[in-house]
């Protein structure tokens, strides 16, 4: 599994979830990014269709994409990494 987290240092919902997603990511093994959409030289943002932040797409090992916008809970986020 991989999770990319899409966010903007002006983003005030981004600055809210970064602590929640840094507790939960940080105490698993997944492979994670954080992409600043300003700073998006991959096309990441473009490639997931992101339009809102913050945004977070989990790949899932069987190929599944799954993208949630907006700021999740500890416990939304947590259901998503299982």
């Amino acid at each position: 599994m991989k999770v990319l987290k899409f966010y903007a240092d002006w983003c005030g919902p981004c600055k809210a979830y970064a602590p929640i997603f840094d507790k939960v990511i940080n105490s698993t093994d997944i492979d994670y990014q954080n992409i600043d959409i300003d700073k998006d030289t991959d096309g990441l943002a473009a490639e997931h269709k992101i339009r809102s932040i913050p945004a977070t797409v989990f790949i899932y090992d069987d190929g599944t994409v799954v993208k949630e916008a907006g700021l999740l809970s500890e416990d939304k986020l947590k259901d998503l990494i299982k």
